[in-house]
């Protein structure tokens, strides 16, 4: 599997991928911190790619740039086969981030999704507070379904600590200890993805209808 489009490709992920994604830049905006790939060594790396590629319900694809750059990885998790029904996660390097590689990246990746895995509907969850992720799914098809406040990522993230982020704190509610934020739950359909790639270059898909 090797999907081209104009700007990225996506292909499955290989351990050197990992070796590669601990060369990544990291985040300035500590709302972002916990999206930083983690140092790891190689006994936690091989960990790691067994826990990304190893499990019936979950698979991971790495994002190449033209110049052959590891720039991200997507992953589908709490795959339903029955339901044809999973979740999508997608994380980049912060140093490639506002380049349109994430919009690229979904939409080649939901046309192999759809066309290739014959799946009928991805679900996602992102923080309410990441706008720019809101609009890059929403110009993907993906439209919002519900809001919940729930547990967020990294319970011992810098900001929860560091003075310097006391401005941020109004963002999160703690309950029983537990640190909590908004997030938005969005869905797209096979049907009215392809409705929405008719007003995208055509020439990014590989397989489209």
């Amino acid at each position: 599997m090797n999907i081209r489009g104009e700007k990225v490709s996506i292909r499955k992920l290989i351990r050197e991928d990992v070796d590669k994604m601990q060369c990544w830049s990291m985040h300035e905006d500590p709302l972002y911190f916990h999206y930083d790939f983690p140092k790891l060594n190689h006994g936690q790396r091989d960990e790691w790619f067994k826990i990304k590629t190893k499990k019936f319900r979950k698979k991971c694809f790495a994002i190449e740039n033209d110049k052959s750059e590891v720039v991200g990885y997507i992953c589908i998790r709490n795959i339903r086969w029955i339901k044809r029904e999973s979740e999508l996660g997608i994380v980049l390097d912060a140093k490639h981030m506002n380049q349109g590689y994430g919009t690229e990246a979904i939409l080649l990746f939901l046309d192999y999704y759809f066309n290739k895995l014959k799946m009928k509907s991805i679900l996602l969850r992102t923080a309410k507070y990441n706008k720019r992720a809101i609009r890059c799914y929403t110009r993907c098809g993906f439209i919002a379904i519900k809001e919940s406040l729930d547990e967020f990522e990294d319970q011992y993230a810098e900001i929860f600590y560091n003075p310097l982020y006391n401005h941020l704190k109004g963002m999160f509610t703690i309950t029983d200890e537990i640190r909590k934020t908004d997030y938005i739950h969005m869905i797209v359909k096979k049907d009215e993805f392809y409705k929405k790639i008719n007003h995208v270059p055509t020439k990014l898909f590989v397989s489209a209808k």
